[in-house]
């Protein structure tokens, strides 16, 4: 046995300096998060109850700490917000009504302000709302651009949020598709 060999035994096992980073993850009541092709589970700043649970996505490699793991095609953060619905979920056309208007637009802001944030797009299909708004009020450090998906799932109210880096500009097909990528995996991963 060479003599590194001895040594490793010694010391046993290597330390495990990654952390865990799944790809998935099941809420309490039973709806599975599953993040699109580089995208993985930050479970240290995710949070999941019974009635409302924020899912935080971010690229593999960087949450586990592996620069072996996937990473996403377009950067940024992604986090899935899920209610629990008591009654009858809003229809595409209602939420873009909602949120196009200032109350809606108050609660996209940061600030909580109508006037700091400008809707640039939205687009229904297949009872899907997205949104792409700019949010003047949003955190230093932080892109002003929002990329919004509002739709229901399994009896829930679910939206999906991509948040970009700063430095990084986002074409907005780039946006757009990354968040049908986080829909058709949540769709997916809850079928049956």
């Amino acid at each position: 046995m060479a003599a590194g060999s001895v040594f490793l035994a010694a010391c046993g096992a290597s330390p495990d300096v990654s952390r865990n980073a799944p790809s998935r993850i099941q809420l309490p009541d039973g709806l599975v998060v599953a993040g699109a092709d580089g995208w993985c589970v930050d479970e240290t700043t995710s949070r999941a109850s019974a009635g409302t649970s924020v899912v935080v996505l971010g690229s593999c490699a960087a949450i586990a700490g592996d620069a072996l793991r996937p990473r996403p095609e377009v950067p940024g953060v992604v986090t899935v917000s899920v209610e629990a619905q008591g009654g009858a979920l809003p229809d595409s056309e209602t939420l873009e009504s909602f949120f196009t208007s200032d109350a809606g637009r108050a609660v996209l802001a940061q600030d909580g302000q109508a006037k700091s944030v400008a809707i640039l797009e939205t687009q229904r299909q297949e009872g899907l709302l997205f949104l792409h708004a700019s949010d003047a009020s949003a955190a230093p450090g932080a892109s002003n651009e929002i990329w919004r998906a509002l739709f229901g799932l399994g009896g829930r109210f679910v939206a999906v949020s991509f948040y970009s880096r700063l430095e990084d500009g986002i074409d907005p097909e780039d946006g757009l598709a990354t968040l049908i990528a986080h829909v058709e995996e949540l769709r997916a991963a809850n079928q049956g």
